[in-house]
Parts: C-alpha cells; structure tokens; sequence
C-alpha cells in the first residue's frame, strides 16, 4: 500500500491510498506477465482499476494502466492518471508481484559488478 500526500502548498491537499487487490500470473503471452486489480482511494472515495498489466522482457518491467482498441485500431488508454499515482501504483504492483514470486529482482551481473569494481578503484587513486 502506498499513500500519497500533496506536498504543493497552492494546492488542496488530497490523500490518496493504493492497494493492490490481486495479481495474477499470465502464461504464454509474450512480454505480459501479470493482470492486477488496483485500489485507489482519493479522500475517501474508492476506485478499483482491473487489468493493469505488468510486461517484462529480462531487462525491464513496465506496469501500464489498462487500454482499449479505439475504433480506428489504435491503442488508448482507458484511464488517465497523474504521474505520482501512476507511480504509486507500478511500485504497489511491482512489490505485489515479488511477493507472489510472479516477478523476481534481477541480480546485477557479475561482470558489471567487475565494471563498477574497478571504475571505483581507479576513482580512487
């Protein structure tokens, strides 16, 4: 769960609480690797978002807010939220998706930690 506070003083100052619901792992389907129902409650008033997906590639995992195919073939989103609640919800997703063990953190290779061992060295001399 994460909770936002409007930090701007110009502004009203809203609460906003995500949840995630349920995940549920996607097989066989490409780069999709999760479905999630997502809480959003702003100042008391609950929003249940479905089918926010959770894409991975081995190198990135990208959460995205559900999408239709408009009339003209294109994709759109269905909703549109700001940044700081888009964000809230990928890191309430990702975190979701770990402890369901759908997703796993990626170990940094052991030739980049060689990279990074010897740049801080030289760094240092």
């Amino acid at each position: 769960m994460v909770k936002i506070l409007n930090a701007n003083p110009t502004m009203d100052t809203a609460s906003v609480t995500v949840t995630t619901i349920s995940i549920i792992h996607v097989k066989n389907a490409g780069k999709l690797r999760a479905l999630a129902d997502v809480e959003v409650v702003f100042d008391g008033v609950e929003m249940i978002i479905q089918g926010v997906q959770v894409r991975a590639d081995g190198k990135s995992t990208e959460v995205s807010l559900p999408t239709y195919r408009a009339t003209d073939g294109s994709w759109r989103p269905a909703i549109i939220l700001p940044d700081e609640i888009k964000t809230a919800i990928s890191d309430t997703v990702i975190a979701a998706g770990l402890e369901a063990e759908i997703l796993r953190v990626k170990e940094e290779s052991l030739a980049d930690r060689c990279k990074d061992a010897k740049e801080s060295k030289a760094g240092q001399e």
